[in-house]
């Protein structure tokens, strides 16, 4: 048989090994790469498509319902209720669970994901195992709160309005009271009985003999203090004038009352006779008071005094009536 050529030989080369090598590693990790980036682009998809039910549920709640769920939302967040997952997750299941709870009427608990996502944060972390457990009691409180609110809510606004019992309690309340002391004045209290004038007046005359005795001795001593303090006589001297202005006040008040009370006296005899009533006007009573000045200054020498100051104070009257002459050009 003739002998056949004999092939060369291949050298062996590392370098082509590990080419080889480092192409099937490139490989399995791209391949790896391929099945992430597949897994995360299905996870976003199903986040998508999730967060699109909500959306085409919540477009077929009414507002109020939105405001009341978006308030609990709020609430629960203060009160740490956003502890469970993720917060955008976290957010998508209470408002799933708000829904729910709202047409339902009942609180709704926690699904096996958020179990499970809560599980698995556990573990992970070593330690948060109370928070797992503390997740449901939060569900829970989200749905007691939204089924009060919507006890509380007016289907017609003609229905009574329902007021929850729970108030809080005023920080300034008196839970014990303290007796305080009220000063009265026996003369103006209810408790004594009506105010009668004129008996208060006669009651306390001797009051006016004090005033004027009073009055007296400060004219005594504003002689005595004119030359050696001035200052102090004149401050008494102003303490006169007012004393004297407040007892001519009070003898005026009573002139008035007692024209009123004559009148009084008279018309309750008309009206016995048949006869109507007659009631005083603010200007007949001027007009009978100014009467009953002048009967009582007849005699005296004040008289021409009254009627000058008097036609004085008219003529004043009647020239503040009358209208200026115009200028000549």
């Amino acid at each position: 048989m003739p002998k056949q050529p004999m092939r060369p030989i291949e050298q062996y080369s590392s370098s082509e090994d590990e080419s080889s090598d480092a192409g099937s590693l490139s490989g399995s990790e791209q391949q790896e790469e391929n099945v992430a980036s597949g897994s995360e682009s299905a996870f976003e998809e199903e986040a998508e498509d999730r967060a699109e039910r909500i959306r085409r549920q919540l477009a077929d709640v009414p507002f109020d319902q939105l405001a009341r769920i978006q308030k609990q939302i709020g609430g629960a967040k203060k009160q740490g209720a956003s502890r469970v997952g993720s917060s955008g997750s976290s957010t998508r299941e209470k408002v799933r669970r708000a829904l729910m709870s709202q047409k339902t009427g009942m609180p709704v608990q926690e699904t096996g994901s958020d179990e499970d996502s809560s599980d698995g944060n556990s573990s992970d972390d070593g330690g948060s195992g109370s928070d797992s457990d503390n997740s449901a009691p939060e569900s829970a409180g989200i749905g007691e709160r939204t089924k009060a609110v919507a006890d509380l809510h007016r289907n017609s606004k003609k229905m009574p309005a329902v007021m929850s019992a729970k108030r809080p309690v005023s920080r300034f309340r008196q839970v014990v009271g303290t007796e305080k002391q009220q000063t009265r004045d026996p003369r103006f209290d209810n408790l004594s009985g009506h105010f009668n004038e004129d008996l208060f007046e006669k009651s306390y005359a001797f009051l006016d003999e004090q005033r004027q005795q009073e009055i007296e001795d400060m004219r005594k001593q504003v002689q005595r203090l004119k030359n050696k303090n001035p200052h102090e006589a004149e401050r008494i001297q102003l303490a006169i004038n007012s004393m004297q202005s407040q007892m001519a006040t009070k003898a005026q008040k009573k002139r008035v009352q007692e024209i009123k009370r004559r009148h009084r006296v008279k018309e309750v005899e008309a009206v016995k006779q048949g006869k109507q009533p007659y009631f005083l006007k603010k200007k007949d009573l001027r007009d009978l008071e100014v009467a009953q000045k002048f009967v009582q200054l007849k005699g005296s020498s004040k008289l021409d005094g009254f009627l000058e100051k008097r036609r004085k104070r008219n003529a004043t009257k009647d020239h503040r009536r009358m209208p200026y002459q115009r200028r000549e050009q």
